[in-house]
């Protein structure tokens, strides 16, 4: 049996993620998450969830740990607060989709932003998923679960794969 645990951004374990455990069979997971947000409630809830489903889960709590571990390791997909805070004060989504370490990976808004001209911000900002608060833990899994099926997106600079485990992959003739 494996032990999967949930890390924090800030040099180990953060509250919300000493919290969380899951066992599962086999040496793999079912991939890689970073779990970008601020709330300590919603770090714990969805990070569980998402762990005892058997994915890895890493947790950032502002937008500035959310760059750095993107930066510094390969994801899957990212979950993530519509509104992040960082301190540059520019929307986290935005800032993933100009990057070459994270534009193309896939995103769900995970938000209490709820409102249709929020929704818009997110889809106008390249997110894959939407999903207001209160989310269902099965929710969350299953829009991770359905993107992580999906072709990878190309980055529009580039045209490279999105597949973390081969970033130099050219796919710039396949849709």
């Amino acid at each position: 049996m494996l032990a999967l645990g949930v890390t924090g951004a800030y040099g180990g374990t953060s509250d919300a993620a000493g919290i969380v455990h899951a066992w599962c069979n086999g040496t793999m997971t079912k991939g890689r998450i970073l779990l970008a947000h601020g709330n300590t409630d919603c770090q714990t809830i969805y990070g569980s969830a998402l762990a005892h489903d058997g994915y890895h889960v890493d947790i950032a709590g502002d937008g500035d740990s959310a760059l750095r571990q993107l930066a510094s390791q390969s994801y899957d997909v990212v979950v993530a607060d519509l509104y992040l805070e960082s301190t540059d004060d520019e929307c986290l989504l935005r800032r993933l989709r100009r990057e070459p370490f994270s534009a193309h990976l896939p995103v769900v808004v995970l938000t209490g932003w709820a409102t249709e001209a929020h929704r818009r911000v997110a889809i106008d900002e390249d997110a894959d998923e939407f999903l207001p608060l209160p989310t269902s833990p099965r929710e969350l899994i299953g829009a991770v679960g359905a993107l992580l099926g999906k072709p990878r997106r190309r980055t529009p600079a580039t045209g490279i794969t999105a597949d973390p485990k081969d970033r130099t992959e050219d796919l710039s003739d396949t849709r």
